[in-house]
């Protein structure tokens, strides 16, 4: 009895409180989906393997433009390659590599603003597709397929 009202409450807060659609984000570059080589995998647990973000094709030295209005949160080396990593208002983290920019943390950028560029990894680093840039979105609970924001993918949802 007690599994029927728990399955009953989850439906009627569903129907009362409808999940909301994702906000619609710039695309990195034009042609966006169709530069896509590897899509976003889930890890099984937040240390677990996976593929945390999408790679997308771009030439060396081909421009980014902003997904979100937001601020630079960080840009400089990690392990064998630049990354650079916009701050949405809502506190979303936008996170490109190998790339590369000449603004500052804490600089302000708008939706659709060209910010960075696809630059030269280091010689250690290893490509897992030709020339293409990793993107990545993190929140408060972790990470998420940046398709999610393009209307690309549907909100999971619960089956009895």
């Amino acid at each position: 009895m007690l599994k029927l009202l728990a399955l009953f409450t989850v439906l009627i807060s569903g129907i009362s409180n409808p999940i909301a659609k994702p906000e619609i984000i710039a695309t990195p570059i034009p042609f966006f989906e169709a530069q896509i080589q590897h899509q976003y995998v889930a890890p099984v647990s937040e240390y677990a393997a996976g593929h945390r973000g999408i790679d997308f094709v771009l030439p060396m030295n081909g421009s980014i433009q902003s997904p979100v209005s937001g601020t630079i949160h960080f840009k400089g080396l990690v392990v064998d390659r630049d990354v650079v990593t916009i701050q949405s208002r809502d506190g979303k983290l936008f996170s490109f590599e190998p790339a590369c920019t000449q603004l500052e943390v804490g600089h302000k950028v708008l939706k659709g603003e060209f910010f960075a560029t696809h630059c030269s990894p280091e010689r250690s680093f290893r490509y897992h597709c030709e020339s293409c840039v990793h993107y990545s979105v993190r929140t408060n609970f972790g990470y998420l397929s940046p398709m999610y924001f393009y209307g690309s993918l549907q909100p999971s949802r619960l089956s009895a």
